[in-house]
């Protein structure tokens, strides 16, 4: 049964990420994560049609989903927008690549293969979706050359990053994996990408500079987010970093932050603390009870409200943890 008539869900599909939004009868998915728990979900939402699918860059955390979900059979997909990369050398880009060629020359699936700040606005219902980069600078540097400071364009240097609109208010911003040259970029060019809601990059780790503070405390200032998500997978890497969480907080004063799964930073060992706070929404950890969070809803079919609810997350969080990070 769908969750309401409109919402945003940041999913819990463990290290990845992916956003599904939805408008009465109208879906676009932003990331498709791993594995195929995009799948699952838009199973138990009763979802069959997809019209825009957006892949902000070639790692396997953020584009495996779409094999599987184009392999289905379940979902059918009007086009996919994808921010190629010439120099990822793995057999899952090379596999995605041929996958979604394929179903486009059978007709169905129609490729795109780049994203810049230049395709403007999308629709998904009445949800707006702007996409606030690459900008067509970076698209056409392209990974494996070097920006006009010297320092060397990734494939997270042109993912794509999307600022979701509600009643032509800002709700979100989707960073995608944004790096420091991202960032920077949008700042000379002026691009405004404040969101009550940052679904943050990297899950909360490192970047290629080193700075992660840095890059943290200015993300936070073009941003200024109300709640940071991190998507993160409990039992991959060391997310997010303390001293991300550190400097989110240093720079937004009664910020909400929430992490998809139970970090280990927060608790080493499982409590055993039922999960209550949980909406209904699929949730990967929900099975080995590893969610903090779990799958986040934004729910928009009237005033913009977000599930779980703070004060039960809170409580969940007090009585689940033995370190908490995420909270004062």
């Amino acid at each position: 049964m769908p969750f309401s008539d409109s919402y945003a869900a940041i999913l819990d599909i463990g290290h990845g990420n992916c956003t599904v939004l939805f408008d009465r009868g109208n879906s676009c998915v932003v990331d498709c994560g791993p594995g195929s728990f995009v799948l699952e979900f838009l199973m138990d939402e009763g979802i069959t049609h997809i019209e825009n699918v957006f892949l902000s860059h070639a790692d396997q955390d953020h584009i495996e989903g779409m094999i599987a979900l184009l392999a289905s059979g379940h979902v059918s997909v009007n086009n996919v927008y994808v921010n190629s990369d010439g120099i990822k050398k793995s057999a899952l880009w090379d596999d995605l690549a041929h996958t979604i060629s394929m179903s486009s020359v059978k007709g169905g699936t129609k490729l795109f293969a780049a994203i810049t700040r230049t395709h403007g606005e999308f629709r998904c219902g009445e949800i707006t979706i702007e996409t606030i980069g690459p900008t067509a600078y970076l698209a056409a540097k392209s990974p494996g050359s070097s920006d006009r400071s010297g320092r060397k364009i990734t494939s997270n240097s042109i993912s794509a990053s999307f600022r979701i609109f509600w009643d032509a208010k800002p709700i979100a911003y989707l960073a995608g994996d944004i790096d420091e040259i991202a960032l920077s970029d949008l700042k000379e060019h002026k691009i405004d990408i404040q969101a009550p809601l940052l679904v943050f990059p990297h899950h909360g780790g490192n970047i290629s500079s080193g700075d992660v503070v840095g890059f943290t405390k200015e993300l936070c200032d073009l941003t200024v987010p109300k709640t940071v998500i991190f998507s993160i997978g409990r039992n991959k890497h060391d997310n997010p970093r303390p001293e991300v969480v550190k400097a989110i907080r240093e720079k937004v004063k009664n910020v909400r932050i929430a992490c998809t799964q139970l970090s280990k930073n927060c608790a080493a060992t499982l409590t055993g603390t039922s999960p209550v706070h949980l909406n209904n929404a699929f949730a990967r950890g929900r099975a080995r009870n590893e969610c903090c969070g779990g799958t986040f809803i934004v729910d928009l079919s009237g005033s913009v409200t977000y599930s779980p609810d703070f004060h039960a997350h809170q409580a969940f969080i007090a009585a689940g943890t033995t370190t908490p990070i995420c909270i004062n």
